[in-house]
């Protein structure tokens, strides 16, 4: 049995939340719990093209490297010292996406939260202006790729400092958002971006998957 302990009260609420969230893009899904020490990373594939991660401090060092199915950590119920007890960790294979490194990240610029948020807000309107008019006298596949070629062009729109907007778009879908600022890095081949509740990662011109 693993049991995380988180420092401060209601973290392990806030893992189950992200948990839950996760599940709710797809039922199957997994997230990967790895920590080494006093903070717990919760990784997460998520449908941008991105990780999302919810990183907790503990009150109790450990050390994991694990694989959970999505729904049973969100349904895990915290426990009177605020502790998590993790379910049984399900094979490995089902993680598909490599891990970005830990440490060396270089900060390229920060930006305000409300911010970020708005031009999340506006691509999310755009894309629901313009759909309609882009699959008209479609048929049905055919719209979903003219639908699918409208997304890739409003979130590779730049965010800040050569980074998408889709990272951003990622980080409010989970959640991430909030009134402080928000911090993008880089290292090497990799970008980060550092929100208030979450972090999301994602590969420069690389795929996440099959990639150890």
């Amino acid at each position: 049995m693993t049991v995380l302990v988180p420092r401060h009260p209601g973290g392990a609420a806030d893992l189950a939340m992200f948990a839950t969230r996760v599940a709710r893009y797809e039922a199957e899904a997994v997230v990967r719990i790895v920590a080494d020490g006093l903070v717990a990373g919760c990784f997460a594939e998520t449908p941008f093209d991105a990780l999302a991660l919810r990183a907790v401090e503990l009150a109790e060092p450990i050390t994991i490297d694990l694989v959970f199915e999505a729904g049973t950590v969100a349904a895990r119920a915290v426990g009177e010292r605020g502790e998590l007890e993790l379910p049984p960790p399900v094979p490995a294979l089902r993680w598909t996406s490599s891990l970005p490194p830990r440490r060396g990240w270089t900060s390229l610029t920060s930006l305000p939260g409300p911010e970020v948020e708005r031009r999340v807000l506006a691509g999310v309107e755009e894309f629901r202006e313009r759909a309609p008019s882009v699959t008209e006298g479609l048929a049905l596949r055919e719209g979903r790729v003219a639908l699918e070629k409208l997304a890739e062009e409003i979130w590779s729109r730049e965010l800040a400092a050569g980074i998408p907007l889709r990272l951003a778009h990622a980080a409010d879908s989970y959640g991430f958002l909030g009134e402080g600022q928000v911090v993008l890095r880089t290292l090497g081949q990799w970008w980060r971006l550092d929100a208030p509740f979450g972090s999301v990662l994602a590969r420069s011109g690389l795929t996440l998957f099959a990639l150890r």
